[in-house]
């Protein structure tokens, strides 16, 4: 990958930031500014190729190539594909997906020379899509894709305030005042390491690239990403979602026992169970462990899990997917007993 010390976040649009990526390149506006960029720079190419034939330049034959490596570049940018079924479909779009890159170079260097605006977006395009490779934990990987396809990866490591903005489609001012609060540490002159900076970025709502941290086990997660990895997993059962409060209810297969998760939430991982010994959770990396069992809410919450009389209700975040699995392998190795946990029948009575 080519590794480069100046300016990071290279071609993203300050002028475009906040805006949310799925509408900013809807298909209607790439197909505006592919097509009046394919139109302007029909008449340079025809000149440095030697041509006279302006259709060779400026056809429908172009102008869909470049649409649909625009549409491609923006599965990824706006991470509608994960890196790995992306990189599923590249093969045989490779060529056309590095001429993207080509063309958009050119039109940047025209309109340089015009000293016109350009095609803000169209670069901004490819800014995200850099930026969504550099952020992926499988780096060697996305490496070897940013310098097939002809992209530059500033600052391996590290993102800036624009980088951070464009992530999560927020201002620039909202992410400076994140950085004034000391939510993330900012090393001067440079940025913020990217594990910091995505474990805060999970916690906005219009983060492009959960999947990021889903990827690792280490990586903060929400309520969102376990419920979907909660989802995948044979070692445990969606047993309903409980509207009035925002939680899905769950149970391991192995042992019967229930727990609910804010399976909508953003801030964090909120797990509630009833259980009689939490202490283990501690040793398993939960974090603010709490009994709930006597709040004025907590009534709301018992009605909702089948719980033996006088059994305690227990919330706690679970930070990361290695916490989360640690969680489902203990509650697998309780017994289902009739006084701990109550049998299916019982429970569905």
């Amino acid at each position: 990958m080519a590794k480069d010390f100046g300016q990071s976040g290279q071609g993203l649009q300050d002028a475009l930031l906040g805006q949310p990526a799925r509408l900013l390149f809807n298909d209607s506006a790439l197909m505006v500014d592919v097509t009046s960029a394919c139109d302007e720079m029909a008449g340079p190419l025809r000149r440095l190729s030697g041509s006279s034939s302006e259709a060779s330049w400026c056809g429908d034959s172009l102008k869909h190539q470049m649409l649909e490596a625009a549409q491609r570049w923006k599965a990824l940018a706006c991470g509608e594909r994960s890196l790995l079924n992306w990189l599923d479909e590249v093969p045989g779009a490779g060529e056309t997906l590095k001429d993207f890159v080509d063309f958009v170079a050119l039109t940047r260097a025209l309109a340089a020379q015009r000293s016109g605006s350009g095609w803000p977006r169209l670069e901004h395009l490819l800014g995200l899509a850099a930026l969504r490779l550099k952020l992926d934990p499988a780096s060697e990987l996305a490496e070897t894709t940013a310098e097939r396809l002809g992209l530059v990866i500033h600052r391996p490591g590290i993102v800036d305030h624009r980088e951070i903005a464009a992530a999560c489609s927020l201002r620039l001012a909202t992410v400076r005042n994140a950085l004034s609060r000391r939510e993330m540490h900012y090393r001067r002159g440079q940025g913020v390491v990217i594990g910091e900076a995505v474990d805060w970025m999970i916690k906005r709502k219009g983060f492009l690239y959960p999947v990021v941290n889903a990827a690792s086990r280490e990586r903060r997660i929400n309520g969102r990403l376990a419920a979907t990895h909660l989802a995948k997993l044979p070692e445990v059962e969606l047993r309903r979602q409980i509207s009035r409060l925002r939680l899905s209810e769950w149970q391991v297969r192995a042992s019967g026992q229930r727990f609910a998760i804010n399976s909508q939430g953003i801030q964090h991982c909120l797990v509630m169970l009833p259980i009689d010994d939490a202490e283990p959770l501690y040793r398993l990396g939960v974090q603010a462990l709490e009994n709930r069992s006597h709040d004025p809410g907590a009534r709301l919450y018992l009605e909702s899990f089948p719980t033996a009389p006088g059994q305690r209700l227990w919330q706690c975040q679970v930070p990361t997917m290695a916490v989360l699995d640690a969680l489902i392998a203990y509650l697998a190795r309780q017994a289902g007993d009739a006084e701990a946990a109550p049998t299916r029948e019982h429970a569905d009575s």
